[in-house]
């Protein structure tokens, strides 16, 4: 897997691409513990699978960032990651945008890295 990030908006935007699994996650885990605290989008328009090892990563990175007065919200999600979301109900666990452009207006500006 691949991970590309960009700023936008002082929001950062990780786009993970290839497959969300036992293989990968560790690297998700690690760029969402760089955040630092600050809010962050995660386009998965370039994410085609997400197994429970993927989940686990992206659940236990929501939970640092909010403790650190951070979040996370997901942009572009496929179907088959849809259904992990939804079957799990982490579906509830974060706000789910069509595009990450959508996702960044929804943050308040104080909240901003």
């Amino acid at each position: 897997m691949q991970i590309d990030q960009q700023v936008m908006k002082n929001i950062f935007v990780f786009m993970p691409r290839g497959r969300l699994d036992a293989a990968s996650a560790p690297l998700l885990r690690e760029r969402l513990a760089a955040g630092d605290g600050g809010n962050m989008v995660l386009d998965f328009s370039a994410v085609d699978f997400m197994d429970s090892s993927g989940l686990g990563a992206l659940v236990a990175g929501a939970r640092r960032l909010r403790a650190q007065h951070g979040d996370i919200k997901l942009a572009c999600i496929a179907d088959t990651v849809r259904r992990v979301l939804e079957l799990t109900r982490a579906d509830r666990l974060f706000d789910i945008y069509d595009d990450p452009e959508a996702a960044i207006s929804r943050f308040a500006p104080e909240k901003s890295v």
